[in-house]
């Protein structure tokens, strides 16, 4: 599974460039989780995914963080971090154990 998480918060100017960045995403990678998460209203999650500064967009993959872009990130380039993303977990181990059983 392959989810992205923004970490936001209101006052942020680079936050809102950055939400109009996404804008969309979801569509184009309907098996993606998007979350986003405002810091200020939930700290305990930020330190959780050990985020200070905002906007953070990470990308998991299979629960592990593949990418992580501090700042604003262009849209082409969040795009190829989840493709390579949802790529590496289709390739993964459990992928091919599954496929072999099934054979």
């Amino acid at each position: 599974m392959v989810e992205v998480v923004l970490f936001t918060q209101e006052t942020c100017g680079a936050c809102a460039t950055q939400r109009q960045e996404n804008k969309g995403i979801e569509e184009e990678f309907p098996d993606v989780e998007f979350r986003e998460v405002d810091i200020q209203r939930d700290l305990e999650t930020a330190r959780e995914y050990g985020v200070r500064k905002t906007p953070t967009t990470l990308v998991y993959a299979d629960d592990e963080r593949v990418e992580e872009f501090i700042g604003i990130v262009e849209r082409e380039e969040l795009e190829a971090a989840i493709r390579s993303a949802a790529s590496g977990h289709r390739n993964g181990i459990g992928e091919r154990v599954v496929g072999f059983l099934r054979r």
